[in-house]
């Protein structure tokens, strides 16, 4: 036999194995609680004989868990045709994930190749319609209604260029469908009760989810993280053309997209009342701050402070800074009682509020 027949028939498996494909992906149930026992089982079909691993990545984009086809240790290559692995809702040290949303990655490999099912970079970001948004006072709930999972941010304010008083929602994952949100009718600060205000406005904002997104436990109350490693990151497989879209919420990394945690306290002492009001006289400063946790992250973007009194606009700064303090001339309101709020306005999105129950007294 010649040498290149021999070479030919060495090479001919290779040259006509099949290349390896992943297709009809899909997870039973896209949310789960293992509270109650439940897991995530997420069904393939692979065409050629493959090893797969199921990996599970947090809103950040660190690794939670890893699912392979193994036994003793070893990798086992599943034969063609359909399969399901399943993700019982733990990280990779068995500890329960916090209630968030997550999203999973099919990897196989075998001997027509190496293919990854991804769609993390393929779908969810844009900006949904949400529809049916209302306050339903008689059950203290706000209701709304979502075509798809996504996540959402709901923010309280007054109409007609009044101030933002509540972010009630905080980019929190939610499934699709009709949703209702709790709410005490109050102001962030716990000084206002805006329930029955005639001029009360509800901000519902909706980001689509991926596609591959499982949400696990109960209603998140909160953006939540497990302490995980930056290890074995998710690698993006599509950057967005363009950079960063101002306003863009989804554009923004999931760890800093919150709000603000806001302060206002007075800067002379003054005694509250049987109510809770400070009392005040003449020209008093009202100092703006916000948590440790959060200064950072303001300062190194631009912003805006805005004060309100009783709702209307009275003073902006354009260039902001912390901490900052406001001259506010009480003899430009009636003597009684007054609301002193403040915003602080991000240039990418993030708002921040607080506001004080004052009472003024008689010059």
């Amino acid at each position: 036999m010649s040498r290149s027949i021999w070479l030919l028939l060495f090479l001919l498996p290779s040259a006509f194995s099949q290349a390896l494909e992943i297709t009809q992906v899909r997870a039973q149930q896209q949310a789960f609680d293992p509270a109650r026992g439940e897991s995530a089982r997420i069904h393939f079909v692979i065409d050629a004989p493959a090893s797969v691993a199921l990996t599970i990545y947090d809103g950040r984009d660190r690794l939670v868990n890893a699912i392979k086809t193994s036994k003793k240790g070893k990798d086992v290559q599943l034969s063609p045709g359909e399969h399901t692995l399943r993700w019982d809702g733990t990280d990779l040290k068995g500890r329960p994930v916090p209630a968030e949303a997550y999203r999973y990655v099919l990897n196989a490999v075998g001997d027509g190749g190496r293919v990854t099912h991804d769609l993390s970079d393929l779908s969810g970001g844009e900006l949904l319609a949400v529809s049916d948004v209302r306050w339903d006072k008689a059950t203290g709930l706000i209701r709304y209604h979502l075509d798809q999972p996504a996540r959402v941010s709901i923010r309280l304010g007054l109409k007609e260029g009044g101030p933002l008083l509540r972010t009630l929602v905080d980019w929190v994952p939610r499934s699709g469908g009709a949703q209702a949100e709790p709410w005490d009718g109050w102001d962030g600060s716990q000084a206002l009760n805006i329930a029955a205000h005639p001029k009360l406005n509800l901000a519902v904002t909706a980001y689509a989810l991926s596609a591959n997104t499982l949400l696990v436990g109960g209603r998140a109350e909160r953006v939540a993280f497990a302490d995980l490693s930056e290890q074995g990151a998710r690698v993006k497989t599509q950057v967005r053309k363009g950079g960063k879209r101002m306003y863009h919420h989804a554009d923004q990394p999931l760890e800093s997209r919150s709000d603000f945690a806001t302060t206002l306290t007075l800067g002379v002492p003054a005694e509250q009342d049987a109510e809770g009001r400070w009392v005040v006289s003449g020209t008093v400063p009202i100092r703006l701050d916000v948590a440790p946790k959060d200064r950072a992250r303001l300062l190194a973007r631009r912003f805006e402070p805005v004060f309100y009194v009783d709702g209307t606009f009275a003073f902006e700064n354009e260039v902001g800074f912390l901490p900052m303090t406001w001259q506010w001339d009480t003899r430009n309101v009636n003597p009684g009682e007054h609301y002193v709020t403040v915003n602080i306005r991000g240039y990418e999105g993030n708002f921040g509020t607080a506001t004080l129950k004052l009472w003024v007294k008689g010059q």
